[in-house]
């Protein structure tokens, strides 16, 4: 996956808007919801570490992985000492294996989303599954299918800036039906202020949406009983107009 290479040294600048705070109190409330105890956290797709920092001040133990060395990079040169703790590993969390197992996992920003093919999906929800006991906790979401179907992608232009930096991201999307994907070609144009320089690259990156019903039969094919299904951070019923879905799930004791 070549997905969050040159894209990294701006993801954070593009993504400065971002709630990033009401994200984490949305995660430590249903993960200790669900399981009051919860102390130890895996995090598949960690990204830059902005969650996984996040949720260490809030008292969490949180090991994150992330396959961009890029995004490792500036999530470990942005750690600092907390109350919990947060390392971040570069890794594939559809084969990673720390050797322990967690209290709880999770998963945030639609990085299920980017697991396009079935069996990318089973393999992330096989490393989910294993790094839990039985009782323990898989928190994820995902572009919710229904939504992507009545609303559809569409062209979107941001921009964003810092006293150094400023940049203009913009996102095509193609959208692939017959395979549940959606095609999303990034356009960034890039300046440095201070020296003038002008930087323009892009990046593809492929999404599937998913419906509720592939998310059941993935859960039960890897141990997992559905808790909770609600829109991300609000807890809203799931909709139509809802594109971002959150699904809080246990792990069920071993079937003899």
């Amino acid at each position: 996956m070549s997905n969050f290479h040159q894209y990294s040294a701006y993801y954070d600048l593009l993504y400065a808007d971002k709630d990033y705070g009401a994200e984490a109190d949305y995660v430590t409330a249903a993960l200790r919801g669900a399981r009051p105890a919860v102390r130890s956290v895996l995090e598949l797709g960690s990204g830059t570490g902005r969650h996984g920092r996040l949720l260490a001040e809030r008292g969490f133990d949180v090991l994150g992985v992330e396959l961009s060395a890029e995004m490792a990079a500036e999530a470990r040169a942005a750690a600092a000492p907390s109350a919990g703790g947060f390392a971040c590993e570069v890794g594939d969390l559809r084969t990673f294996r720390a050797g322990r197992t967690f209290d709880a996992v999770i998963s945030l920003f639609h990085v299920i989303s980017y697991q396009t093919r079935n069996d990318d999906l089973r393999a992330a929800f096989r490393t989910a599954a294993d790094h839990l006991a039985p009782g323990g906790v898989f928190l994820f979401d995902v572009w919710h299918g229904p939504a992507v179907l009545t609303q559809r992608p569409e062209v979107r232009a941001k921009d964003a800036g810092d006293a150094r930096r400023r940049v203009r991201r913009t996102a095509t999307p193609t959208l692939d039906t017959n395979r549940g994907t959606v095609l999303v070609t990034y356009d960034m144009d890039c300046e440095d202020l201070s020296a003038g320089d002008t930087v323009r690259f892009g990046e593809e990156h492929l999404m599937r949406y998913l419906f509720p019903t592939e998310i059941d039969l993935l859960a039960r094919e890897t141990g997992f009983e559905t808790l909770k299904t609600e829109e991300f951070l609000t807890g809203a019923p799931p909709s139509p107009d809802t594109w971002g879905v959150a699904y809080l799930m246990r792990k069920e004791a071993a079937r003899s």
